[in-house]
């Protein structure tokens, strides 16, 4: 199944860009980086067309972007 235009839209985005209304929090993971940063990955699932996403929100990842997910989500 092809991405839904939000999800088209989503692609690359800042992980600042918030979530559009299809995408449903999946789960979440704390990530810490040798005890020098901390944050965590979040994955979702688009109700509308199935695509996965992850994103990481961390200060020492400014300029993250909200990637497709290759992690097994329900």
């Amino acid at each position: 199944m092809a991405a839904c235009p939000d999800c088209a839209a989503l692609y690359k985005a800042s992980v600042n860009t918030s979530p559009h209304a299809n995408l449903l929090l999946h789960s979440q993971v704390g990530i810490n980086y040798g005890g020098t940063a901390s944050g965590h990955v979040e994955y979702y699932i688009c109700h509308a067309c199935g695509t996965k996403w992850e994103r990481t929100l961390a200060r020492s990842e400014p300029q993250a972007v909200w990637a497709h997910t290759s992690r097994q989500l329900g």
